[in-house]
């Protein structure tokens, strides 16, 4: 018996064998794993958006910024960032005559300071280098002064937040490049200036009108950033 036990317990077990071998070498994969867990990121920014109905509040225009990054549990990211913008904008002079009371467009120099999360669509694996990720984040931002503009108008610790939606491309382990989608919004708040008569010129409207003009309303920025990343080990 034992003669023909031995053959058919090889024939049973072939197609395990087989089975066994079947899919992706690690190596040769398209999927890899995402082993490291703290980046330093420099970031590119380009802002667009409007300076809302009065078009004073800061709205398009570049900057550079430096994000730390750390993996918290599982595929997310926990991060915070510092960027410098110059965003430019109007000036209004609310005591001006009506027809020449707008001046500009002058530079406005933003610093945002914020922190968010990131989490990664693909877990801890890239498909073929690639990770797509989504968030959001928040912080402040502060705008430098302006010195043509005496208006009373200010852009000083405006809160920032807004989600962002992101591609990673992993050229080597510790080596990634960026491109990432962000929409922001903060709040303009206008001064008792803007609802009074302008002095030097009594009989022209003032620049809001304090029964239907609110003193103050959001306004959204989409804003584009390529980046580098680089991994390291603390």
């Amino acid at each position: 018996m034992s003669k023909w036990l031995s053959p058919l317990l090889l024939t049973l077990m072939a197609p395990a064998g087989a089975a066994a071998q079947v899919g992706h070498d690690p190596a040769s994969s398209p999927f890899q794993d995402i082993r490291t867990r703290t980046n330093f990121v420099a970031t590119a920014w380009r802002v667009t958006g409007g300076g809302g109905s009065l078009d004073i509040g800061p709205r398009t225009g570049e900057g550079l910024g430096l994000r730390y990054e750390m993996r918290m549990s599982g595929p997310t990211d926990a991060f915070f960032e510092v960027a410098w913008t110059r965003l430019e904008r109007l000036v209004i002079d609310p005591d001006g005559a009506e027809a020449d009371r707008v001046s500009g467009p002058v530079d406005q120099s933003v610093v945002f300071i914020s922190g968010g999360l990131s989490v990664l669509l693909g877990g801890d694996k890239t498909w073929h280098g690639l990770a797509p990720y989504v968030g959001a984040s928040v912080g402040l931002g502060f705008g430098s002064n302006v010195a043509s503009d005496s208006s009373g108008f200010t852009f000083r610790a405006k809160l920032v937040s807004g989600p962002h939606l992101g591609l990673r491309w992993y050229a080597t382990r510790a080596l990634s490049l960026r491109l990432e989608g962000r929409l922001l919004f903060w709040q303009l708040k206008y001064p008792d200036r803007f609802f009074r008569d302008p002095e030097r010129a009594p009989t022209d409207r003032p620049v809001l009108d304090l029964a239907g003009d609110p003193n103050s309303e959001w306004t959204s920025h989409p804003a584009l950033t390529i980046a580098v990343g680089y991994a390291v080990r603390l």
